[in-house]
């Protein structure tokens, strides 16, 4: 399944030729690096690890498309070093409310699967919650004493299953906000088919 959904970055990838979002097409490829660091950090084992890349991977998807929502933007996104004015407007302009907002705006049958996966990622490891702890811990109790051990690489469990499930879910949920700015390469190359399969298969 990560193969399947890695087969369909690369194929948009490779057919950005003069793309009519260059803000879109920079940030797609940047979600398609995430989903692969993703996949090699669930695959190894480093479930905790794998959370924060995968957020990443979903906001370089949602950054893309709310510059597209509104063009504007890109140029207040590549201003965000030039003073603190500027950094401020970046931050406001790029909440995570907003960009959600205008998702809700193009595809609102999409905003709760992608509320979901974000908030799992936030759970799970891209910040340092509860889960991100307590899902990678082991507890053993001696005479005297209770030792406290964190799992560093997950073998065959539970906790690696999940990993594995939510980076496939996580690279189609960028791939189905990405086919919103490049909808048409996307049917020339039968990706909205491919990528209407995996979602079924997840």
């Amino acid at each position: 399944m990560l193969v399947r959904v890695d087969q369909s970055f690369s194929m948009i990838g490779e057919n950005l030729v003069n793309p009519p979002d260059v803000f879109g097409a920079l940030l797609l490829l940047r979600s398609h690096s995430a989903f692969r660091a993703a996949c090699r950090l669930s695959m190894s084992g480093q479930v905790s690890d794998a959370f924060p890349v995968l957020r990443a991977c979903l906001e370089y998807s949602l950054y893309a498309l709310h510059i597209n929502h509104q063009p504007g933007l890109g140029e207040v996104w590549l201003r965000r070093h030039d003073d603190e004015a500027t950094r401020r407007a970046v931050k406001q302009e790029f909440q995570h409310i907003a960009v959600m907002k205008t998702l809700r705006a193009r595809d609102a049958a999409l905003l709760p699967i992608i509320e979901q996966l974000y908030e799992r990622t936030v759970d799970f490891g891209a910040h340092p919650n509860e889960r991100a702890i307590t899902g990678s811990m082991l507890l053993e109790q001696q005479p005297g004493c209770v030792e406290l051990h964190q799992v560093y690489l997950h073998d065959d469990s539970l906790s690696l299953d999940h990993a594995l499930k939510t980076t496939a879910q996580i690279g189609v949920g960028s791939l189905c906000i990405l086919r919103h700015i490049f909808r048409q390469r996307f049917e020339i190359l039968g990706l909205q088919d491919v990528i209407d399969q995996l979602r079924r298969e997840l």
